[in-house]
């Protein structure tokens, strides 16, 4: 007998137009994995190139902030655990994307994505060419530049840190047209 929850879920997955969504441990393994069935969803949709392109480059920025800096971390893996979702809207799409956050970090991250929503497009570029230069920030385990990568393809984006029993959660949602 399916439960109630289960329809529930997939009532509210396809009231909101869902694509893809995934909630767990996340590797790079499974990231690759992914990614086929994420572009062929993406080039099913009445979109562009460039604008499927714009929503791939976020999706794959958000899984790799959970996989490298997601808090909780799956007992048996070490995986990053998290939740990304790509969805329709009136406008076009909507990437989200939520994982838990080092309490001391959340600080520094919200600083950073408070000065980032305040660019242009040509401020997010002179910063994007030199992060490049400067090299990834202290702490980082990338080269430092996904956030800007991604407020540069979104037309914006909205976040949130909030507290929860299980610490800071960080919630991304970012818009392309």
């Amino acid at each position: 007998m399916v439960s109630d929850a289960t329809l529930e879920l997939h009532k509210f997955m396809q009231a909101r137009k869902t694509l893809f969504c995934y909630s767990g441990p996340l590797s790079e393994d499974l990231l690759t994995s992914i990614s086929n069935p994420v572009r062929h969803q993406l080039s099913e949709t009445d979109s562009t190139d460039s604008v499927a392109k714009k929503v791939f480059g976020v999706f794959i920025e958000q899984a790799q902030n959970i996989i490298r800096y997601a808090d909780t971390r799956s007992s048996a893996t070490g995986d990053g655990v998290g939740t990304i979702a790509i969805s329709l809207t009136e406008e076009g799409f909507l990437i989200e994307a939520v994982n838990t956050i080092d309490s001391e970090k959340s600080t520094a991250l919200e600083k950073s994505l408070v000065d980032l929503s305040m660019k242009d497009a040509t401020e997010l570029r002179k910063m994007y060419k030199e992060r490049l230069r400067s090299g990834p920030p202290e702490g980082s385990k990338g080269a430092g530049l996904g956030f800007i990568e991604m407020a540069r393809r979104v037309q914006r984006f909205e976040f949130e840190i909030a507290e929860t029993d299980k610490g800071p959660v960080f919630v991304y949602r970012g818009y392309v047209v």
